[in-house]
């Protein structure tokens, strides 16, 4: 899995390396540049694939903080790709907040409170109608 991901990881990165000097050329036509956009957002939605199914790896694998982290990378990478990945994008939104609320669980377990808050805060800041996020923060806030 890992050889795999660092495989393609490589490739997409090999290929908006090539792009790139085109881009930065003062001659570029408005179709190149087009092109050049849609392949550099094609080699970071596969990017973004990855990192999900890293992230979720993580998760299994009990490592709440590395796939809280993962997540934020997708969560940033489906931001700046924008439209035409909603699946994707709804896929960041979700594990970022789950797992930021798990790490504010595990904060406020350990009497710590305001990493409770910090951790839940993000999550709210992603997916501010989270239900389980909402009822944590009021909770939280009380015990603050």
């Amino acid at each position: 899995m890992t050889k795999a991901v660092s495989l393609s990881l490589g490739c997409a990165l090999l290929l908006a390396a090539f792009n790139l000097p085109a881009q930065t050329t003062p001659t570029a036509t408005p179709t190149g540049t087009a092109v050049n956009e849609a392949v550099l957002r094609q080699a970071n939605t596969i990017v973004l694939r990855q990192k999900l199914l890293e992230a979720k790896d993580a998760v299994q694998r009990g490592d709440i903080a590395g796939a809280a982290l993962t997540y934020e990378n997708a969560y940033k990478l489906a931001e700046a790709i924008g439209s035409g990945i909603p699946d994707e994008r709804a896929q960041a939104i979700a594990g970022l907040a789950a797992t930021r609320l798990e790490l504010a669980r595990e904060a406020q377990d350990q009497g710590d409170l305001r990493e409770a808050e910090t951790q839940v805060s993000r999550a709210l800041k992603v997916d501010p109608q989270n239900p389980a996020a909402l009822a944590f923060k009021r909770e939280n806030d009380r015990m603050l």
